[in-house]
């Protein structure tokens, strides 16, 4: 209960701050992407991509990728494919392994996470 209620008030934050700030970043977590404008840190640019998302469709995304437990609807489908993209999904998702006690279950995560993206793919195409 503690990880989410962690990582809750870090997607909080990051979602609060995405209405104060827009930046761009990474491929891998903490290494700077080719993504135009200036970025002043690599928090800024996860705000940025968080932004993009609504706070239900943030929800039902983070359940799908960290407990596997929630499924992704269309319509949030369509906002990770076509508003977050491909780089700020992996890039969200790397951090948080990063900050947090998933680190154990790292390997299942990004296995979610890439099946999640691929889905969300086939159901827009």
């Amino acid at each position: 209960m503690a990880i989410f209620n962690n990582f809750s008030l870090l997607l909080c934050f990051v979602i609060s701050s995405s209405l104060m700030f827009n930046t761009g970043l990474s491929d891998v977590a903490l290494a700077p992407s080719n993504t135009p404008g200036p970025v002043s840190s690599y928090e800024d640019y996860l705000t940025n991509c968080a932004s993009n998302l609504d706070s239900i469709c943030g929800k039902d995304i983070f359940f799908a990728i960290f407990f596997g437990n929630t499924t992704v609807i269309e319509d949030c489908c369509d906002e990770l494919v076509n508003d977050v993209g491909k780089v700020c999904h992996d890039d969200m998702t790397k951090y948080v392994l990063t900050k947090s006690k998933f680190k154990s279950s790292d390997v299942q995560i990004l296995e979610r996470s890439q099946k999640l993206w691929n889905d969300c793919v086939s159901v827009e195409s």
